[in-house]
């Protein structure tokens, strides 16, 4: 669901930020009906069942603290059902690296304070 937006990330473009902030709401309410389903029942397309990962790096992107919390929280789910092999911590560290290496300098600070605020 975010590929295309990443792909531009990495080529130094930045994605419009009310535009992202729409696709994340509606990634979001799709993951939402999909965790509430038995985790048999969860769908591969990401069109359906965005992934995780994403939605944590769309909210970071944004740089919106509330929106991170959901992500977290979706991401801890789908740990906890043994989707991801990491910890949830290193996930949270990955996503913010993978940022980091594609993001204009003045943007990590802040990228970092949320990042620290996650990871308590």
């Amino acid at each position: 669901m975010f590929t295309a937006i990443f792909s531009d990330l990495a080529q130094g473009v930045l994605p419009d930020r009310e535009m992202l902030g729409r696709r994340f709401d509606v990634a979001m309410t799709k993951k939402l009906g999909v965790v509430k389903l038995p985790p048999s029942f969860w769908m591969q397309d990401s069109k359906i069942n965005p992934r995780a990962d994403h939605l944590l790096k769309v909210a970071l992107l944004l740089e919106d603290e509330e929106r991170c919390g959901l992500a977290v929280s979706v991401l801890a789910v789908e740990v906890a059902e043994k989707k991801y092999e990491q910890p949830l911590e290193t996930l949270i560290e990955v996503a913010a690296a993978d940022l980091e290496a594609v993001l204009p300098e003045g943007r990590h600070g802040r990228l970092q304070t949320i990042v620290r605020a996650l990871l308590g």
